[in-house]
């Protein structure tokens, strides 16, 4: 593994990035819900379309700098495939058909399912105790 390799890595998995992806889920969430309100798209729309794609541009960063570093060994671990389905699903263009996967994108905030370790705990858990 390269030295450039070792040091994305522990960017995207370090505490800082963790934590900052953290914020911007939350406030991800928050602006997913302000777009269903007409008065505040009339407003703020452009804004908040702009804001959910810089947010989005993060989360592809964080899932290639994580496959970069973890190369094969990504798909090894169930709540990195989770992150790469929830992100993949948010790039696919919500248009014709499609755009019912446009209300897909809350699910991003599930990802504070595997930025979060002791929610990850609890989670896991809970579908541990299933029979």
């Amino acid at each position: 593994m390269s030295m450039l390799q070792e040091k994305l890595g522990k960017f995207v998995e370090g505490r800082r990035f963790q934590t900052f992806v953290m914020v911007l889920i939350i406030t991800n969430a928050v602006t997913l819900g302000l777009e269903t309100m007409p008065g505040v798209m009339a407003v703020a729309g452009d804004w908040l379309h702009l804001f959910d794609k810089a947010v989005l541009a993060v989360f592809v960063f964080e899932i290639l700098g994580k496959l970069i570093y973890r190369q094969g060994r990504f798909f090894l671990d169930g709540w990195n495939v989770f992150d790469f389905v929830i992100v993949g699903i948010a790039l696919i263009p919500a248009s014709g058909p499609l755009a019912v996967l446009r209300s897909l994108r809350v699910l991003r905030a599930f990802r504070l399912l595997s930025v979060v370790p002791s929610m990850r705990r609890v989670v896991q858990a809970l579908l541990l105790a299933i029979p």
